[in-house]
C-alpha cells in the first residue's frame, strides 16, 4: 500500500453506500447480497490498513461491543444440514464482549455462516462466525456499530504520521512499535 489516503477515500465511499442502503423500501435477496459484499470489502480494506503501518495506535486500539453465543453440544455447524443457529449455539444466554478491529474484520472476511436481522425496513444486526470460530462462538454485531468502527479507519485522523519500528527475532522482521 503506497499511500493510504486513496484507500481511505474509497473506504468513505463504501461506508456511505452502506449507510444509504441499510434501509430499504422493499427487501430483496439481491439487496442483501450487495450489502453483504460491500461489508466484506470494507472489512478487507480496514484489515489491509491495519496490517500495514498506515494506522495510528489510537485507531488500532478501537474495539467493537458485540454479543456472543457459546457453541453447545457436540454437533458441528456444517455447510450441509446446518440446522438452525439455535440448535448449535446458546442463544438463550448471550454474553457481552468486545472484539478488536482485526477480529471483527476476520469474522466478516472469513465468515462460515452469516445471517442478517432486520427491524422494520432496516438491516439491524447480523449473526456471524468465521470458519475458525464456528466450534466456539457466534457473534452478533449491530450494523450501526460496524459502520461506526469502520468509519474510524476512513477518517484521515487515523493515519499514522510518525512510526517507530523494532526488530522482532521471531518474525525476522521489523514490527511497528509506536504509530502516532
Amino acid at each position: 500500500m503506497i499511500e493510504s489516503t486513496y484507500w481511505r477515500q474509497e473506504l468513505r465511499a463504501e461506508l456511505m453506500w452502506l449507510k444509504r442502503h441499510r434501509k430499504y423500501r422493499r427487501w430483496s435477496e439481491k439487496q442483501l447480497v450487495l450489502f453483504e459484499r460491500r461489508l466484506m470489502l470494507v472489512a478487507f480494506q480496514v484489515r489491509s490498513l491495519l496490517e500495514r503501518p498506515k494506522v495510528n495506535d489510537d485507531a488500532r486500539s478501537v474495539r467493537l461491543r458485540a454479543i456472543r453465543y457459546k457453541k453447545i453440544g457436540n454437533k458441528p455447524f456444517t455447510l450441509v444440514g446446518t440446522g438452525f443457529s439455535e440448535d448449535r449455539f446458546d442463544i438463550a444466554n448471550p454474553e457481552t464482549t468486545e472484539l478488536s478491529a482485526p477480529d471483527v474484520c476476520n469474522q466478516l472476511i472469513h465468515y462460515y455462516w452469516m445471517q442478517t436481522c432486520s427491524e422494520g425496513t432496516a438491516f439491524k444486526s447480523m449473526l456471524v462466525f468465521s470458519d475458525y470460530m464456528r466450534h466456539k462462538w457466534a457473534y452478533e454485531f449491530l450494523i450501526e456499530d460496524l459502520i461506526g468502527i469502520f468509519s474510524v479507519f476512513a477518517d484521515e485522523s487515523s493515519a499514522a504520521t510518525s512510526i517507530s519500528f523494532e526488530w522482532n527475532d521471531r518474525k525476522q522482521d521489523y514490527v511497528t512499535q509506536d504509530a502516532r
